[in-house]
């Protein structure tokens, strides 16, 4: 089975991609199901700050049902940013609607430093970017026990923008201890990690995170598994999805997880 479990919309700040497209590109990339996990943000420092607006997504993610639904599973999905530090206002949208899926993902390491900007890689004086990654997962420890999502989203997500800081030197391995802490309390509370394609686009050599987190967390005890892409344009859509099963294979995954009203489902990983 072939799903995308990361895509967004024009309902992102980000896509300028009409859900009727995504769901055609899904189709033509052979796609069976996908979910459209859109921004919820509430940092007022970043621009897809209360962009979102669920009620739309909603009767927009209705109609896509209605005209592809005989070829294209659609979950209504979203991913909330910093959800242990938001969780009153992400309770109330969680509320508002039925939603399949919910992505926690970490884009401010702090609410004044976000990740995608080259102030992350340097904040830190003396420790650089070492000490950026070091506080990124230290702070993810918190999200993973704390927030209220499903799965948590492209674990390393600072690897995608720093490489003119760390080149080659760059390895989630140095990170570990921090990593394994968050990978208990993810199943502790029986939540997941995503593989996430959108790396392996940009040139890059590793998903989010790379294939030895994916292993560390199966070896641990680590059932659910989702793949995306992370796709905001069409032509991503369904991007390297094989490759991230294939990962998931080498790691001990025979199945990879998808959801319906938030409860997973175990589907096999076909050869």
């Amino acid at each position: 089975m072939r799903v995308d479990y990361h895509c967004h919309t024009h309902f992102s700040q980000d896509s300028q991609a009409p859900m009727e497209v995504q769901c055609q590109a899904a189709i033509a990339r052979g796609l069976q199901e996908i979910a459209f996990t859109e921004h919820e943000d509430y940092n007022p420092g970043d621009p897809t700050s209360f962009y979102f607006r669920p009620a739309d997504y909603m009767q927009a993610l209705a109609r896509c049902r209605e005209q592809f639904g005989d070829r294209l599973r659609i979950r209504a999905g979203i991913e909330i940013s910093e959800p242990h530090r938001h969780a009153e206002r992400a309770t109330a949208v969680l509320r508002q609607h039925d939603w399949d899926f919910v992505l926690g993902s970490l884009h401010w390491v702090t609410p004044e430093v976000n990740t995608v900007l080259p102030e992350f890689f340097t904040a830190w004086c003396e420790g650089g970017w070492r000490e950026a990654f070091r506080r990124y997962f230290t702070e993810m420890i918190a999200l993973a026990e704390q927030g209220d999502f499903d799965v948590l989203a492209h674990i390393d997500y600072p690897a995608r923008y720093g490489t003119a800081f760390f080149g080659d030197a760059y390895d989630i391995r140095d990170y570990e201890p921090i990593l394994r802490e968050v990978l208990r309390a993810l199943i502790r509370r029986g939540k997941g990690i995503e593989i996430n394609t959108s790396p392996l686009r940009r040139g890059l050599p590793n998903p989010n995170p790379p294939a030895v987190v994916v292993r560390w967390f199966r070896e641990m005890g680590g059932e659910v598994l989702t793949v995306g892409s992370d796709a905001h344009a069409p032509q991503d859509v369904g991007a390297d999805i094989d490759r991230a099963l294939a990962i998931a294979r080498e790691a001990g995954f025979t199945h990879i997880a998808v959801f319906e009203r938030r409860q997973p489902r175990f589907v096999q990983i076909q050869d």
